[in-house]
């Protein structure tokens, strides 16, 4: 890649960093790590775009005059770097009699020119706030492996389950990864069936459903020093009957995106810049059946899932076979497409593969897991596998409920709900297939949600009341069941805190 594009990215952020966002040239030099000369020509062409300024006199330099916001990668790739990915000089020959010598030019070129315009379009969907944004999370991630090296031994993480307001609902845990056991820390009260939690990328921020016909939702600060949690701005009411499922969507333009199961209603809040929950910016209701009479008489939105570039947002109606893909459209849903699946079929949760190639979700009315082929551009599913969840000769009752992948992105894992166990499948890096299935218990009854973890997966036993540790290899990815287990009334939902505040916790 054309490293002008590079520098101007760096000039750009350098002096938005600065207060009086204002810098000479041999400053911005050093902080880039190059000749002044080679800054100065690549502030020249920032000035003729009118993105930055000159201020004359003794404490004069470049002077930024423009927001990031305003200004994506797709924009400065245009000025410094298109045509970049072209080669200068191509192997072959047109006047040649070698079919390959006298072809492979123009395709190569083809090929190359179908690459830059993909390119263009991933780079204009990035401002650069939004570079800024992973600047800091980078550098954020840093200071979590450099703390979690220190820590490693620890995991901590967040229990939701069914409870009263005068109960506790909410407990943040701990798991000792050497021995397996368990412990709660405290407990958090005042919200009615928080059964589903999402944490924000920083981990300062945790939002709860409250599961009850007149739907509520609520963001809570988290303590960093000792993980307790105050509710900001109270409870706002969702419009719609048993919140299910929350997501928090990617990129800069942060909202909360949730599912009504009940009512088969999707929301999307927005949030304040303290992280409070602000107002409803959409509502929208499914309508539809399918051919279950008990459970699909009509719609029920059971999950909502954004896409990592925050453009989409894929809801999974377990009512009417589908799953609805949404555009994300400065806070609106507005319809994309629809995916059918089997009739009866009923899907629950779903999860995008950190490959962005692929896509799976668990199908909670006819025991199966769904993989897909996944345009992230395009946003379009397309069903490639519909694999069991369940060995061929268990022939109980049983309803299949979440899914996770593996850190490292190898294995996918779903739990059965009456045959009580977690599904390992390993995901062919090719075709995104679902093989090599094996089953271990979940150490308990009614699997409803689990977290995967590097060496563990933590598994809430709704009926059974425990959270169970189950060992994990990292390399064969399969499991085995800890000797330890944590009594916790009606557990639903597990959420992982971020590895740099459990050691911020620990110092």
């Amino acid at each position: 890649m054309n490293s002008e594009l590079t520098v101007a990215v760096h000039c750009l952020l350098f002096l938005d960093s600065r207060e009086d966002r204002m810098a000479n040239s041999e400053q911005i030099a050093c902080s880039v790590a190059t000749h002044p000369a080679r800054v100065r020509k690549v502030l020249s062409l920032l000035r003729r775009q009118d993105l930055v300024t000159t201020k004359e006199g003794a404490h004069g330099g470049y002077l930024l005059k423009t927001e990031l916001s305003s200004v994506s990668l797709g924009d400065l790739y245009r000025m410094f770097a298109q045509g970049s990915l072209r080669p200068s000089w191509c192997s072959g020959s047109e006047h040649s009699a070698c079919t390959i010598s006298s072809n492979i030019p123009s395709v190569m070129n083809q090929i190359y020119g179908g690459a830059e315009r993909q390119l263009e379009l991933y780079f204009d969907r990035l401002p650069l706030s939004e570079v800024k944004r992973m600047l800091d999370e980078f550098d954020q991630g840093k200071e979590e492996r450099s703390m979690s090296e220190v820590h490693q031994g620890v995991w901590r993480f967040y229990v939701g389950s069914y409870a009263e307001s005068g109960e506790p609902g909410i407990y943040l845990c701990e798991l000792q990864r050497d021995t397996g056991e368990l412990r709660v820390i405290h407990t958090t009260s005042g919200l009615v069936n928080p059964s589903f939690l999402t944490i924000d990328a920083e981990g300062l921020r945790l939002y709860a459903v409250s599961e009850q016909t007149e739907g509520r939702v609520a963001g809570f600060a988290l303590n960093p020093k000792d993980g307790k949690l105050e509710m900001l701005n109270g409870e706002l009411a969702t419009q719609g009957a048993d919140p299910c499922h929350l997501a928090l969507q990617f990129g800069p333009d942060r909202r909360l995106l949730v599912a009504n199961y009940s009512s088969g209603q999707v929301n999307v809040f927005a949030l304040e810049p303290d992280g409070a929950l602000g107002e409803m910016t959409a509502c929208i209701r499914h309508e539809g059946s399918s051919v279950n009479p008990e459970r699909q008489e009509s719609a029920h939105a059971h999950s909502i899932v954004p896409s990592r570039d925050g453009r989409f947002a894929f809801v999974s109606d377990l009512g009417t076979d589908q799953i609805v893909i949404y555009r994300l459209e400065c806070g609106r849903l507005v319809r994309h497409g629809a995916v059918d699946l089997p009739p009866g079929a009923g899907p629950r949760h779903f999860v995008i593969h950190p490959s962005e190639r692929f896509a799976y979700g668990m199908n909670e009315l006819n025991n199966t897991m769904t993989a897909y082929a996944f345009d992230p551009e395009e946003g379009r599913l397309e069903a490639i596998q519909h694999a069991s969840s369940l060995p061929e000769d268990y022939q109980g009752e049983n309803y299949p409920a979440d899914i996770h992948f593996s850190p490292d992105g190898r294995y996918v894992y779903g739990s059965n709900r009456g045959h009580d166990s977690i599904v390992r499948f390993r995901l062919d890096p090719q075709t995104g297939r679902l093989v090599d299935p094996a089953w271990t218990s979940a150490g308990g009854s009614w699997p409803r949600n689990f977290a995967v973890l590097e060496d563990y997966v933590l598994v809430a036993n709704q009926y059974s009341g425990d959270i169970a540790a189950l060992r994990r290899d990292p390399e064969s990815g399969r499991l085995m069941l800890a000797e330890h287990s944590l009594k916790i009334a009606k557990p639903s939902c597990i959420e992982p805190l971020p590895a740099h505040l459990t050691a911020g916790m620990l110092k």
